[in-house]
């Protein structure tokens, strides 16, 4: 099995492993208990560096880790693409000098 083989069906695994784990996610997330329905930054502006730890929202690593896994997908499915390509033409060029080179 080639390297790159191994690699797409190592990310297709990861994917389906996740994909499977994010309903209990959702569950655990739904079971915890909510803030109270109005807070200081609900009232009225308030900047971010002056919000409590607990108001701010860390989603800057997931979308960047989101992105890492879209384009490294991407990039691998490019590479694997290209590969097939070029043993296309190897095999095109065996067979037009098979053919008399036409």
């Amino acid at each position: 099995m080639s390297f790159l083989n191994r690699i797409a069906r190592t990310l297709t695994l990861f994917l389906v492993l996740m994909t499977a784990g994010a309903p209990a996610v959702r569950a655990q997330a739904a079971q915890t208990p909510q803030a109270p329905a109005t807070t200081a930054a609900q009232d009225e502006y308030v900047p971010i560096d002056q919000l409590p730890e607990s108001e701010k929202l860390p989603a800057a690593p997931f979308l960047i880790g989101a992105y890492v896994v879209v384009w490294g997908a991407l990039l691998i499915y490019v590479l694997m693409l290209w590969r097939r390509l070029g043993r296309v033409e190897a095999e095109l060029r065996q067979a037009q000098r098979m053919a008399g080179g036409r």
